[in-house]
């Protein structure tokens, strides 16, 4: 299994147009992006938590690592994460079911998505891997 077989299912979903369709698009588009940089992050040899602590983990790696494209990635995945959690908790929130919303978190999971692929090759995957042991080293995990 891959995160781009999230984004493919989300991608499905997501022409359903259903409430719980939406809701479910919502939730894998997140995955989909969170696995993604999971896995680029890990790949660069930093270690994340087999818990719900890697989702804060995460964005506080990509946010400090002083790379303003890694910046907006983290600020992408804790928008989609928001809106993952309203989607999966909440039904009592009713935004999450226009279609529209919908397609815009899926555009904001795409762009972590190609921000992964990006930094996953010389010189940007060195340039994100520096930036990393520079925050881990100032603050010492």
């Amino acid at each position: 299994m891959e995160a781009k077989d999230y984004f493919e299912l989300a991608r499905k979903l997501v022409q359903m147009r259903t409430e719980a369709a939406l809701r479910s698009a919502i939730s894998r588009g997140y995955y989909a992006a969170f696995h993604t940089a999971k896995k680029l992050v890990e790949g660069l040899g930093f270690h994340l938590p087999k818990d719900a602590a890697a989702h804060d983990k995460l964005f506080y790696l990509l946010n400090n690592a002083g790379v303003k494209s890694a910046e907006d990635a983290a600020k992408l995945l804790s928008n989609l994460r928001r809106r993952r959690n309203l989607a999966d908790y909440d039904f009592e929130q009713k935004n999450m079911q226009t279609y529209q919303d919908c397609q815009y978190d899926l555009v904001q999971a795409a762009a972590v998505v190609t921000f992964c692929q990006s930094y996953s090759v010389e010189p940007l995957r060195n340039t994100l891997k520096n930036g990393l042991s520079a925050y881990i080293q100032k603050v010492g995990s």
